[in-house]
């Protein structure tokens, strides 16, 4: 038995939105035996845009049952039935979270007629339930209206059924994943991705990145991505996708860096801004007019390097404190006023001027203390290769991958091999994350 569910909701994610109105229609694999349908008061605001869209205003939900009031109902008309929908994922989502909220599980198997329709109907324009109904002439009274559109749905399963010749039966196995991937993707796409450690790319149907990840296996982390555990929180995103490109790293730092790097030039809508809190500030050293060397506390600027970086000016300033503390410095020269020093236990007592410039100059090589030239050895993207990152004063550099049999007699020749990249704080913190488990390369 199929239970073809249509709803009508406030947003487009699970994560924030909530429903509206649900339809589900009983279908005995030959004709619809029962059906329930129902507004639901979502206990939010209706946006003006999707009211446009569906029609359903807040004052026709206001006297509208919450969910909880039907959940058993809808329960009992789901239970024991193949859920089917047009865009599965979305409409599930929405129940999953909303029975989830209720403290009870949610498992039902699954069958997208989007996905059917790709298979057994291949070819097509669009695969858009509007579309499709112009296509095979399907009547729909009362579209983005859940009963409406279920009906529809109903109509077009059945023409799927009548097209059968073993799709249904390899969608509902019970190590079959094609339910839960996008409902653009093909599958061949995600079959074809390897079990290797690299940064993938999702696409939309233009080609235009959403998001950027990095994995120590490819298809298996993908996967994850799509499984029925994360269709409430990552629903919006797959229904955009439609292709999955990828880059072998073979490295897990190298699948960092790359990543960290590809973020930034795409700025992938799915990512988070930086993936990483961005470095604004920093402490700087100068000398003044006459001849003092300082330290101070400013916004980061293109062009001027700080000796550290921080994601906030009282993260900088605070760091500065302990610098002043450890080393013994005269806060008046650190931009720190010497009795506002007072209220973090430390005064600074005059000492000879040699002294004074000693103590300086050891609190400036701790803020150096990663400006020096090494290249970090990891594994290649195959068996006979290794990768190499190439760190100059302090600098990243970028990484290349060179033939394990391959002669390198100094720093020059790790040079002209790499493939540049910019160095910023994200990466400067991947290197030392892994420093200390890798290799350096004996130059």
């Amino acid at each position: 038995m199929y239970a073809i569910v249509d709803i009508e909701t406030t947003g487009s994610s699970a994560n924030y939105g909530k429903i509206t109105e649900v339809a589900i229609l009983i279908h005995d694999g030959l004709r619809v035996i029962d059906e329930y349908q129902t507004l639901i008061n979502p206990e939010q605001g209706i946006p003006s845009g999707i009211t446009t869209l569906t029609g359903i205003s807040n004052h026709m939900v206001a006297d509208a049952p919450r969910f909880f009031e039907v959940a058993k109902d809808i329960h009992l008309m789901l239970e024991g039935n193949i859920f089917v929908a047009h865009n599965v994922n979305f409409d599930y989502s929405f129940l999953k979270k909303e029975f989830q909220e209720l403290g009870a599980t949610f498992n039902h198997q699954k069958l997208c007629t989007v996905r059917l329709s790709r298979k057994i109907f291949p070819g097509l324009a669009s695969y858009s339930l509007g579309r499709l109904c112009e296509h095979f002439g399907i009547e729909n009274q009362a579209r983005h209206r859940a009963m409406g559109d279920a009906r529809a749905t109903a109509i077009l399963l059945d023409k799927l059924l009548a097209e059968d010749t073993g799709q249904f039966a390899a969608f509902l196995k019970r190590n079959s994943k094609e339910a839960d991937l996008p409902p653009n993707l093909p599958k061949e796409v995600f079959e074809q991705l390897p079990s290797t450690t690299g940064v993938y790319y999702f696409h939309d149907y233009n080609g235009r990145v959403l998001y950027v990840g990095k994995a120590n296996d490819i298809k298996k982390r993908v996967r994850g991505h799509f499984s029925s555990s994360d269709v409430i929180y990552k629903q919006g995103m797959k229904d955009q996708i439609h292709d999955i490109s990828y880059e072998p790293c073979g490295d897990e730092m190298i699948a960092f860096l790359f990543e960290a790097y590809e973020i930034k030039r795409l700025f992938p809508p799915f990512n988070k801004a930086q993936k990483y809190p961005g470095r604004k500030y920093g402490i700087f050293h100068y000398q003044d007019g006459l001849g003092n060397h300082r330290f101070s506390v400013g916004k980061a600027q293109k062009g001027l390097q700080p000796l550290k970086s921080f994601t906030s000016f009282d993260r900088a300033r605070n760091a500065l404190i302990m610098l002043v503390k450890e080393y013994e410095l005269d806060p008046e020269l650190c931009s720190l006023p010497a009795e506002a020093m007072k209220y973090f236990g430390y005064s600074f007592k005059p000492e000879k001027s040699q002294l004074i410039n000693e103590r300086f100059q050891n609190a400036l090589n701790s803020l150096k203390g990663g400006s020096e030239t090494f290249v970090l050895k990891g594994q290649g993207r195959g068996a006979e290769e290794n990768s190499l990152v190439l760190v100059e004063n302090g600098i990243y550099k970028g990484f290349c991958f060179v033939h394990k049999e391959e002669q390198l007699t100094g720093i020059m020749d790790v040079r002209e091999r790499i493939r540049s990249f910019p160095d910023n704080p994200d990466a400067q913190r991947i290197i030392l994350q892994f420093k200390e488990k890798r290799s350096l390369l004996d130059l």
